[in-house]
């Protein structure tokens, strides 16, 4: 019920102050089965905050969430104290991830000015081709005004995942070779 409360207040009200949001991947060129870790990074927070709401997408067709893989600054999601960020996996299967960190409505921490790892999670690559990972712009409700979002500008990575590996190819390339040498010699 929460979450909905937010994501309303979210639609409805805002404003724009400077902060950064931005996704990071270990590897912006996997090969198929290879494991991506993605940062996302909150960068030159002018306000003491409470909570936030973002979202992510991805190709499903060529990445897939690693469960249980996410990690964040602010802890992740207890359902007892209605703290830490909750990461929503339910569309996951379809590209997409939501990240809600909850404030318990005035009673739990604020966090200060300054940058933070929102969260940090696995994507397994699942099959070839170029993808975007890209990062819906975060609101962020303030201590001062917590019906009030401030809005953080959002960054895109584009990935290129590969099926085969480079070695893979060479050595397929040398032992035709050697077969087609072998089958020359027998002639």
């Amino acid at each position: 019920m929460k979450k909905v409360i937010l994501l309303v207040c979210m639609m409805f009200f805002g404003a724009a102050k400077a902060s950064v949001i931005n996704v990071d991947v270990s590897n912006t060129t996997p090969f198929l089965g290879d494991t991506v870790t993605v940062n996302i990074n909150l960068n030159g927070v002018m306000e003491d905050f409470t909570s936030l709401l973002t979202a992510l997408q991805f190709d499903s067709s060529i990445f897939q969430y690693v469960d249980g893989s996410a990690s964040s600054d602010f802890g992740l999601f207890d359902a007892s104290t209605f703290l830490g960020l909750d990461v929503d996996t339910t569309l996951a299967s379809s590209g997409s991830l939501f990240f809600t960190l909850f404030d318990d409505f005035g009673f739990g921490p604020v966090f200060s000015m300054g940058d933070y790892l929102v969260a940090s999670f696995d994507l397994l690559v699942v099959g070839p081709g170029t993808a975007a990972i890209a990062l819906l712009d975060t609101s962020l409700f303030t201590v001062n005004d917590p019906f009030n979002a401030t809005q953080a500008t959002a960054g895109v990575t584009s990935v290129v995942a590969t099926a085969v590996s480079a070695p893979s190819v060479i050595a397929l390339f040398g032992l035709a070779g050697v077969a087609l040498f072998g089958f020359r010699r027998k002639a």
